[in-house]
């Protein structure tokens, strides 16, 4: 992968190749990046995921991973990632030749299959999946791929801000307005759950994987639906104008400067990190208080994984611009254009390390264990997207929804 090629920006109506390899790299980058958070779902209790002292203060090590996990990779890996689903939305449609009502059946159908895969990932193997909420929002976004940049950054920030104020909403009803019996209910099912709670989840997901099957599946669809409303369908429909902005700004392309890119990596980091550390003061100055850290405590990160994000991606374009590193890139090129299957491919493997159908270590490794874990993982996909892609092409889920979603 030479220089040039990952650095020529796309132009409209050119008869370059279908993807950016910019944009690959940086898929690679943020699908690596989200196992950081999602082995954390797949391993640990539930309330762990938010509330790192749900089971009570951890072991100063585990508190470290967790922190720095936080800081860096909470919400920071997703949301690239959905800015990425966004700028392939418009360049899919600015170089598509067929005519707008063609485009559109064609992308409704991606839409359709991309739902229902994610359906059976989220109903199947894990309730934390993307998909189906990418292809909700991508739907959406699809009709507005018209719109003019200072639109889709408009758009982008007042739905971030409305998320922002249903949380406050939710936080006040919590606070004011739930009675104390039904609060409290509340918090030792989803926040600081009893010994009894943590071993029938244990036993759920682990001992009984095949009898649980029904309580699984309506736990599944109960935490599809609740993220779609409270948080995904707002957060992910801004995240993907906000991608469709970078991309026709050229920020995502590499048209940038490498001056402007080191300003933006310096002020996503420089507002980002101390907004983020603020909201975990906050958490620990309300003892994590369930009432007051569910949604209250988590609007320091829901702005400052943004500036974060954008850090990330500026010192990725960067990276690819120094042509620097060319093994790590043509790795992250290779993850990145099989996104699908390696998004996939995590929740199979994890599955099968923590799960009933697998070795069962769900709720027994501690976040240090965890993070090596990641590191494993990181190394067999790296290495199977690079001999898969250079033998067989196309992704093999890939390849699935290419022929699932073409035209009859």
């Amino acid at each position: 992968m030479t220089t040039a090629a990952t650095t020529t920006p796309y132009r409209p109506g050119s008869g370059a190749a279908s993807r950016l390899p910019t944009l690959d790299v940086l898929r690679g980058v943020a699908v690596l990046g989200i196992l950081l958070m999602n082995i954390q779902s797949f391993g640990l209790i539930s309330s762990k995921y938010a509330n790192p002292k749900a089971l009570g203060d951890p072991p100063p090590l585990d508190w470290l991973v967790w922190l720095i996990s936080h800081l860096v990779a909470d919400e920071k890996f997703i949301s690239m990632l959905t800015i990425l689903f966004g700028a392939g939305l418009l360049l899919m449609a600015q170089r598509s030749r067929a005519p707008a009502a063609e485009f559109e059946a064609v992308f409704r159908r991606r839409m359709y299959w991309l739902f229902l895969f994610g359906l059976a990932h989220g109903l199947l193997v894990w309730p934390g999946d993307i998909l189906a909420a990418y292809a909700v929002c991508g739907l959406i976004v699809m009709h507005f791929r018209h719109m003019s940049v200072p639109r889709w950054l408009l758009a982008s920030v007042v739905l971030f801000a409305a998320v922002m104020l249903l949380w406050a909403v939710i936080s006040a009803v919590l606070m004011f307005l739930l009675p104390t019996d039904t609060l409290d209910s509340l918090a030792a099912r989803y926040w600081t759950p009893s010994a009894s709670a943590v071993a029938s989840e244990v036993d759920r997901l682990t001992h009984d994987w095949v009898s649980a099957f029904g309580e699984r599946l309506i736990n599944a669809v109960g935490a599809q639906v609740w993220m779609l409303g409270t948080d995904r369908l707002w957060r992910m429909t801004a995240m993907m104008f906000l991608g469709m902005a970078l991309l026709q700004l050229g920020f995502l392309s590499g048209r940038w400067s490498m001056r402007a890119y080191a300003w933006v990596a310096a002020l996503g980091l420089g507002m980002g990190v101390p907004v983020v550390l603020l909201g975990v003061w906050f958490n620990e100055a309300v003892d994590w208080d369930f009432a007051y850290s569910l949604f209250l405590g988590r609007i320091f990160n829901h702005w400052g994984s943004v500036a974060i994000c954008l850090a990330w991606l500026a010192i990725g374009i960067m990276l690819v611009k120094s042509g620097a590193l060319q093994r790590t890139l043509r790795a992250l090129q290779a993850v990145g254009s099989m996104a699908l299957t390696n998004y996939l491919g995590q929740s199979l493997i994890c599955g099968a390390i923590f799960y009933g159908f697998g070795l069962g270590l769900f709720s027994q490794l501690s976040h240090a264990e965890l993070l090596g874990l990641v590191v494993v993982i990181w190394g067999f996909q790296i290495a199977f997207s690079l001999l898969w892609q250079r033998y067989l092409g196309r992704g093999p889920f890939e390849r699935v929804w290419r022929y699932v979603s073409r035209p009859r």
